[in-house]
């Protein structure tokens, strides 16, 4: 139990830093390197003291092409709908940025839905007091919240955090959601948003 709400605590305080650090301070690389190596440094630590706890956060191969089978059809769809915004609002559609974001920002998505299902949702699942409904509405709700400086990003977060945490309940497997995070954030940015996430990581971090 106190392995557990420590978890949430450092879920939350990750939340805080992302205000502070990111958004305030405008320190978004360092921000989700340290947030990256603590968090992967923890995984390893408590998997060298259980086994067991990588499958059972979804840290597995099992559960990744039936994932992918429903997550695949809505990236599809999903990059339609952000390239025709992008296309409407006279967006650029390709630059060398966005092939680095595609292949980077899985990573870090990677990260998100660790922290967003595994440890949020699956918790509150284990717990066994609440329906899987409402957890999936309670963790959208907390991932919305924590993108809360645009509208665009608090409504697209819930999106993906229903769809994140709806796959992660049937199919458990995390690697197949760090993919499908990272090229749905990668449009969002640049196509609906109109922003460069590569520019704005590396000026903030050395300017």
């Amino acid at each position: 139990m106190n392995v557990l709400r420590g978890e949430i605590a450092a879920v939350l305080l990750t939340v805080l830093g992302n205000f502070v650090v990111a958004d305030a301070l405008g320190q978004r690389l360092w921000f989700i390197v340290v947030a990256c190596l603590l968090w992967a440094a923890y995984v390893l630590a408590r998997a060298a003291g259980d086994r067991t706890i990588l499958a059972e956060w979804g840290f597995r191969r099992r559960g990744f092409a039936r994932s992918m089978a429903v997550l695949a059809p809505l990236a599809v769809a999903t990059t339609l709908a952000q390239l025709g915004y992008g296309v409407l609002f006279g967006r650029p559609l390709w630059h060398w940025h966005l092939g680095l974001i595609l292949v980077l920002y899985p990573f870090w998505g990677l990260v998100q839905q660790f922290l967003m299902v595994a440890l949020v949702a699956g918790t509150l699942r284990r717990r066994g007091a609440i329906p899987d409904t409402v957890i999936v509405v309670l963790t959208a709700s907390m991932f919305a919240a924590a993108h809360a400086t645009s509208a665009t990003m608090v409504v697209a977060a819930f999106l993906l955090a229903v769809v994140s945490t709806t796959v992660y309940f049937r199919h458990r497997n995390l690697w197949a959601l760090g993919l499908y995070h990272g090229w749905f954030a990668a449009g969002l940015y640049f196509f609906v948003l109109g922003d460069d996430p590569w520019r704005q990581v590396i000026a903030g971090a050395f300017k």
